[in-house]
């Protein structure tokens, strides 16, 4: 379980399948992407893409797109990209904060969430990868593993001051990195790559084609269930307060 100390609370997020604490030492407890509903509880129900790493690299390759394929296989074979693999990031942190919210800006999204990931990196379920070339950082993903599956929280590149080849370098470089984090997670053991969510809404140009671009690497769709649960009376408390709802709304909707 994460641990996230709030300005009026505690709060823990368990994912997926993992066990339910018996007695968890927290005031709100956040269920993130559970298969089904949870009993009793008022879920938000949102859809993702998984792709399936059991599978060998051969039927995992097969499954991409044509053109999304053709990308990957000319950034190995001719940008000398470099990768990174991060699984105790907390020298990194700060580096990858800056990044990320340098890419916010230019896509006037929120910031990343500080305290949430670094609560990740403080329980070992954050691994951040990078990829780059000639020492200079191109592409930053962010996940969050539990059990035997993991799950993408961000992916940020930087575009400005770039012209039309350094665009398509760095795109090419963020598809490659996308397929080399998929086959070190499936030689580290996990089973699942679940592409962290789909936008619900696809007139917004910008989230149609995000959707795309995950759809490319040919997950299968599944439906998941989240639900916050007051435990205490500080954390029923806190949930009646504006800051902390805010806090869950991040929480529940910003690790994209």
């Amino acid at each position: 379980m994460i641990q996230i100390a709030g300005r009026l609370a505690t709060y823990g997020e368990v994912w997926l399948n993992e066990q339910l604490p018996r007695s968890p030492d927290v005031d709100v407890l956040v269920i993130r992407n559970r298969p089904d509903p949870v009993d009793g509880r008022s879920c938000d129900q949102s859809l993702t893409l998984v792709s399936d790493l059991t599978a060998d690299a051969d039927a995992l390759s097969r499954r991409i797109a044509r053109r999304t394929w053709y990308e990957i296989r000319r950034a190995e074979a001719k940008d000398a990209l470099e990768s990174r693999y991060l699984e105790s990031p907390d020298a990194r942190l700060e580096e990858f904060f800056d990044f990320y919210d340098a890419f916010a800006r230019e896509k006037s999204l929120p910031p990343s969430y500080r305290r949430g990931l670094a609560a990740a990196c403080a329980a070992r379920q954050l691994v951040l990868t990078g990829a780059g070339r000639d020492g200079r950082t191109l592409v930053w993903h962010a996940y969050v593993l539990y059990g035997n599956t993991v799950t993408l929280l961000h992916s940020a590149s930087q575009l400005r001051g770039l012209d039309t080849a350094g665009r398509a370098l760095v795109g090419r470089a963020n598809r490659w990195l996308h397929w080399t984090d998929m086959r070190r997670f499936r030689q580290e053991g996990l089973a699942r790559y679940d592409w962290g969510g789909l936008f619900i809404d696809e007139s917004v140009p910008h989230q149609a084609q995000v959707n795309r671009f995950k759809r490319h690497f040919g997950g299968s769709p599944e439906a998941m269930y989240s639900c916050t649960l007051p435990l205490t009376i500080k954390g029923r408390t806190a949930l009646a307060a504006s800051d902390a709802l805010e806090l869950v709304r991040k929480l529940t909707n910003a690790w994209h």
